[in-house]
């Protein structure tokens, strides 16, 4: 879809919050900058970073920017919809967003100018980032709020361009000119010519909210032990104990965002009500400006921890469903969320950034298994193959490049070590990790191609002995009844023989064909697997997608 057509769209949606896409002379001249203060001065590869873009529209800013972790926030649905799946969208609404916890090290902004001023100064007043890059009209020098909270981050900044967006280069034209303006907030030094950095910013964006928020006060007393952050997680849990009845009549995303507006609401009421006492009284009993704030930053902390891990247990029916190192990827930047506002909005664009990956990572991970256990005892070609390959094309360890095959139902896999003995050889066997999580990864895949096998236990908790068969066993969601969905011999020279379900190897064949676009509809499948159209039918399109009742279930009131 065309830009004009895009905006066209925005528009019939109420959805177009001024969206003027970044040229790339802008985006150039960003990039240009970036890699003069970031980059290894002893390398000429551009540097990988950590990017918020502040009203990311479809994303192009920050695929172009950085291929380090992206994250934004974005307004338009529409457009987060058409953003990659590795942009992870941390909120919806600026100014319903704190920005104080999430820390990266660029923040990067093209603003809707009719209000450039206070989105430019909550920006700067709240970034945890080393730089800032700004594409805002040329009269932000004149604006008192924006230059203020410039000079309360004892900031340095510098325009880097000029350009107008009345260009032919430009997606979307208007007759405004911009600067290019680089905010640089951390603390450097240069050595003959030379910029040195640190991670350490000038004014932590924290202290500069508590000071506004609350009256400084005496500063005698010591808080190098201060821990407060137990104490407010157990208050949170033990309210989100007691409220399950909310939960279950307001939906679970209402319920827990309700939970943490009070907990919130409390806290900092606490802290006005504290720095509402007389100072000299508060000097008298040791309290300081210091420790009020690194107990207030703590419990805050605490406090959206304690919902994001609540909110992250209900996501197991999905996490669950992806394999040993897709989950824990997606895990990994679930956690890095932890510290974004837990708000319906945020929770929402969190949850869909989720379901939009989970289901390409379960077509990936489907492919990824297959072509593990592709060896050349284990492979047959399609129908129209007839290609072959030489033995010394499988040798070191090598896959010749095949044409449309299809797996065995037995496999036979030779691994570094399949069995571990321990260190001096005299322990009983246990199942080598990597192996381990191979038989959990097929575990995981039957599951998403309708072979219930979550209540099975894993493959590292079970008793192996060399040469003896362990059998992994799945649920028939319609009968209820129980069969083996694969069965396992590992041995003790390294080898690993698998004999898997043929009903779920032809689902597993199947699907691995359509991802790869080697067939295009069941009827292909059959004729090219040897395998009747019935087969065929029910296997074609059957690994696990997720749709939009997905989202709407942590939303919905609970059975």
């Amino acid at each position: 879809m065309s830009t004009l057509a895009l905006v066209s769209a925005l528009k019939d949606h109420s959805e177009d919050f001024e969206f003027y896409p970044t040229t790339d002379e802008m985006l150039s001249a960003v990039r240009k900058d970036i890699q003069a203060i970031l980059s290894d001065p002893f390398s000429d590869k551009y540097p990988i970073f950590s990017a918020l873009d502040v009203g990311a529209g479809d994303g192009r800013a920050l695929m172009r920017l950085t291929d380090g972790d992206r994250y934004a926030i974005e307004k338009s649905l529409m457009l987060v919809e058409r953003q990659d799946r590795s942009i992870v969208t941390v909120g919806t609404d600026l100014f319903a967003q704190v920005l104080l916890d999430l820390r990266c090290d660029v923040i990067f902004s093209n603003p809707p100018y009719s209000h450039f001023g206070a989105w430019s100064e909550k920006i700067v007043r709240e970034a945890n980032a080393k730089l800032i890059y700004l594409i805002i009209p040329v009269r932000w020098q004149n604006d008192k709020s924006l230059q203020s909270a410039i000079e309360s981050r004892k900031a340095e900044t510098e325009v880097l361009a000029q350009f107008s967006f009345d260009t032919p280069d430009a997606d979307r034209r208007a007759r405004t000119v911009v600067d290019v303006v680089r905010i640089r907030l951390d603390k450097h030094s240069h050595n003959r010519g030379r910029s040195y950095r640190s991670n350490e910013l000038r004014v932590d964006p924290f202290d500069l909210w508590f000071e506004q928020h609350f009256a400084p006060q005496s500063t005698v007393a010591d808080c190098s032990n201060l821990d407060p952050k137990a104490t407010i997680e157990a208050r949170a849990k033990k309210r989100i104990s007691t409220g399950r009845e909310l939960i279950t009549s307001r939906g679970l995303v209402q319920a827990l965002s309700d939970f943490y507006q009070n907990d919130l609401s409390d806290l900092v009421g606490d802290y006005e009500r504290i720095c509402g006492l007389d100072p000299v009284l508060l000097g008298e009993l040791g309290v300081s400006t210091e420790a009020l704030a690194k107990g207030l930053k703590l419990k805050i902390e605490g406090l959206k921890h304690v919902y994001w891990r609540e909110l992250f247990e209900n996501f197991r029916p999905v996490t669950s469903r992806l394999a040993t190192k897709t989950r824990q990827r997606v895990m990994d930047k679930l956690q890095a969320s932890m510290s974004i506002d837990f708000t319906p909005d945020n929770v929402h664009a969190l949850c869909a950034w989720l379901i939009k990956n989970c289901n390409q990572y379960f077509d990936d991970q489907l492919i990824e298994l297959v072509e593990r256990m592709t060896k050349k005892a284990n492979v047959i070609n399609y129908k129209s193959n007839v290609k072959t390959f030489a033995e010394e094309g499988w040798r070191y360890g090598r896959t010749p490049e095949i044409e449309r095959y299809k797996l065995d139902h037995r496999i036979i896999l030779e691994c570094w070590k399949a069995l571990d003995y321990g260190y001096f050889g005299d322990q009983s066997p246990t199942l080598d990790s990597t192996v381990a999580d191979l038989l959990n990864d097929l575990m995981t895949v039957a599951n998403n191609l309708g072979f219930e096998t979550r209540h099975e236990a894993p493959a590292g908790r079970r008793e192996w002995e060399a040469g003896q068969k362990v059998l992994f066993h799945f649920t028939d969601r319609k009968t209820g009844q129980r069969a083996v969905a694969f069965e396992a011999k590992a041995h003790k020279k390294g080898t690993l023989h698998l004999k898997v379900n043929q009903r779920l190897m032809c689902r597993l064949n199947v699907e691995f064909g359509r991802l790869k676009g080697w067939v295009r509809n069941a009827q292909e499948a059959a004729d090219e697997m040897n395998i009747s159209a019935t087969q065929a039918q029910a296997a074609f399109h059957s690994n696990l997608r997720l749709g939009n009742d997905a989202l709407l279930a942590l939303a919905a009131p609970l059975p």
